[in-house]
């Protein structure tokens, strides 16, 4: 069993189990997050004092364009919106009715849309987005803030989310999408947060195209992420005329050490925007912001919220449209509670009809419909319009592995400084080495470098200058007996590290799952757990040549670990050898369907796939696949047992196609 390593920085802290090195309330991965968050919010806050019209719009003109490019996903307001309607219900004063419509080529969204039967109008027009219901827009609470706008005389649209129960991978399933399914949209070069924004406008777009909707006036509104979609759409969609995200205004800091969705995640966001810089993309427009005093959730805290609030209210000031922006904080926990929804119903009558001051106005409680009666697929067959999440990975990341094989040759030194860009990749400092008393036969050590410390063990062999570096994606403490013997069988060294974030360096109190909550932490900082692992090895091996006097090193990673042992051989060929094990051999799904990831919300562990997030990497296939990462690595990688990213065993047959596109694309190598 492999013993724990005392962390050079604190005294021993002796607690049960080989990962619990440290007290609860300290964790050196969670201040390291907390600095680098802090470091960059303060760089990257709003910055428009005395602000001008004329400086506003060309702060959001550069904003927006950063924001596009980043979430990876295009908005075409030409594409034909291709309505089909399933039939409508008539609920007495209003009807609602079944309907999806095209947001990207190939790509329809599930959407009800509520309509008032009496007034002459044109209505003003209101859309809701959900927050994490696993029933969508099917939801009770969304069927009472919808039937409460129809009710005042709104035409209301409440839009299925992309993964979420009606667009789940199989129909009407209560899965979880932003688990490793919204993951995997970063490898095709998309986000869910992007995907979301797009079916969202063109949601809009939708609404502005009926005869019978006021297009000058038309609000939005949602909870959690669903307040989140909000204030996306808000602030890249100048046709919405208010807006009230409700329990998900935060700030971008407080989202690296507190919880939030992949649905919710910017890539490299805190590296050049804060929240405030968001919504100053609604400037001037109507902006109430709603949120829960008694939040379970400190990243949409009250204090987060005024934070983030006080400096959007100023530049309101400055523009000389205080009567613009508003918050509301109700006594209740997370969620759309009817004084929200009465918050809300002030809001848009006086920006959006034009009656009262904002004030709020009643919202009674009403009977809501069963999903058999609101369910657009009435048969339970799902129109092949409405694409999956896991199809429309397959599909695209299938077109992209297609144009990498297309092509006819490569430049490999650019090739790896494109990896080690995208995987995030720092330079590697100079570290310090700390040794602690030897336990059961394994060496103990520490390295500190970067502001943190990385724990390894060193187990002797009867080789001299022969070492193995073993990697397990959830720390040292989980390989096993056998496993350190196996690899010790020809008298090599064995070296067994705690990589960043796993074992004893794990944060506590995870919520999201360990790798989860650790990709998307990272991400907000431009950094990934793939980025992070490498520079803990290529400084391990540093300190093996240096100080261990080694002269052949091997390194053997396991599953996510094993992947990252990959990319270590592509980046540095020649320098040692490498061995994957059960690790993806590519990052596509082996089709484009049957793969269930049903999961409940917040418990990604529940889904059936072998591998955790944490290998989602914007635009990994844009750049290639693995099978060119081991075409970089030349003769020094093997794979073991290589499998699908969804965790499917490979055939013998699949192996020898992989290894024959190996040899293809090495030949290509210039």
């Amino acid at each position: 069993m492999v013993p724990n390593v005392w962390n050079a920085l604190l005294p021993p802290f002796p607690r049960e189990g080989l990962n619990h090195l440290l007290p609860s309330d300290f964790c050196q991965v969670t201040m390291f997050l907390r600095k680098e968050a802090a470091k960059l919010a303060r760089l990257s806050q709003l910055d428009l004092p005395n602000c001008t019209p004329d400086m506003l719009k060309k702060f959001q003109r550069k904003l927006r364009a950063k924001l596009w490019e980043k979430m990876g996903v295009k908005y075409d307001p030409t594409l034909p919106l291709d309505v089909n309607e399933y039939g409508s219900i008539d609920c007495g004063d209003h009807t609602i009715t079944r309907l999806i419509y095209q947001s990207r080529p190939g790509i329809y969204v599930t959407a009800l849309l509520y309509r008032p039967k009496e007034g002459k109008g044109p209505f003003p027009g209101a859309i809701h987005v959900h927050g994490h219901h696993a029933d969508g827009n099917l939801a009770e609470l969304v069927q009472k803030t919808m039937t409460a706008l129809v009710k005042r005389g709104y035409v209301g649209l409440s839009i299925d989310a992309f993964g979420v129960f009606e667009r789940a991978s199989e129909y009407m399933q209560k899965e979880y999408h932003g688990g490793f399914l919204g993951s995997s949209l970063f490898n095709i070069g998309e986000s869910l947060m992007g995907a979301q924004l797009v079916d969202n406008m063109r949601g809009m777009d939708l609404m502005c195209s009926l005869p019978y909707v006021d297009k000058k006036h038309i609000g939005v509104t949602g909870a959690s992420g669903g307040g989140n979609q909000t204030m996306w759409l808000a602030a890249m969609d100048e046709r919405v005329a208010a807006a009230m995200p409700v329990v998900s205004v935060g700030s971008f800091e407080s989202y690296v050490t507190g919880v939030n969705c992949v649905c919710e995640q910017l890539p490299d966001g805190l590296t050049f925007t804060e929240e405030t810089g968001v919504l100053a993309l609604i400037a001037p427009r109507p902006l109430r912001i709603g949120n829960a005093y008694y939040d379970v959730n400190p990243t949409f805290g009250v204090e987060e919220m005024l934070k983030t609030y006080r400096q959007v209210e100023k530049l309101y000031r400055d523009l000389g449209k205080s009567d613009n922006i508003a918050y509301t904080v109700s006594p209740h926990v997370h969620g759309f509670h009817p004084a929200m929804r009465e918050a809300m119903l002030g809001w848009f009558d006086w920006h959006l009809r034009g009656i009262g001051h904002g004030g709020t106005q009643e919202a009674p409680e009403y009977d809501t419909l069963d999903y058999d009666t609101l369910k657009t697929f009435q048969d339970d067959v799902r129109s092949p319009k409405v694409r999956t999440t896991q199809e429309h990975c397959f599909l695209t990341g299938t077109k992209l592995r297609e144009a990498m094989l297309n092509t006819e040759s490569f430049n490999a030194a650019a090739k790896r400084r494109e990896l080690a860009k995208i995987l995030r990749l720092r330079t590697l400092p100079n570290g310090k080495l700390s040794a602690f008393a030897e336990v059961d036969g394994f060496e103990r050590y520490a390295l500190e470098i970067d502001d943190r410390l990385i724990p390894f063990v060193v187990k002797r062999g009867s080789a001299k200058g022969k070492f193995r570096l073993l990697l397990h994606p959830e720390g040292k403490g989980n390989l096993t007996d056998s496993e350190i013997a196996e690899a010790a069988a020809d008298g090599a060294t064995i070296v067994a590290c705690d990589l960043f974030g796993e074992g004893e360096t794990a944060q506590p109190n995870i919520i999201l799952g360990l790798r989860s909550q650790l990709m998307r932490q990272l991400l907000w900082l431009g950094r990934s757990i793939p980025g992070e692992w490498l520079f803990d090895i290529f400084a391990l091996l540093k300190v093996i040549k240096k100080d261990f006097k080694a002269t052949s090193i091997d390194i053997k990673g396991i599953r996510e670990a094993g992947a990252c042992a990959a990319f270590a051989a592509a980046l540095k060929p020649g320098e040692f050898t490498a061995e994957a094990v059960d690790a993806p051999a590519t990052m596509l799904f082996s089709r484009a369907e049957n793969v269930s990831f049903a999961a409940v919300a917040f418990k990604p562990k529940a889904t059936n796939c072998l591998y955790s997030q944490m290998l989602a990497t914007p635009n990994f296939l844009k750049w290639g696949d693995i099978s060119l990462v081991a075409a970089l690595a030349g003769k020094g990688l093997k794979f073991t047992s290589p499998r699908a990213y969804d965790g499917e065993v490979w055939t013998d047959d699949k192996i020898a196609a992989f290894n024959k596109e190996v040899e293809t694309l090495t030949k290509r190598l210039k």
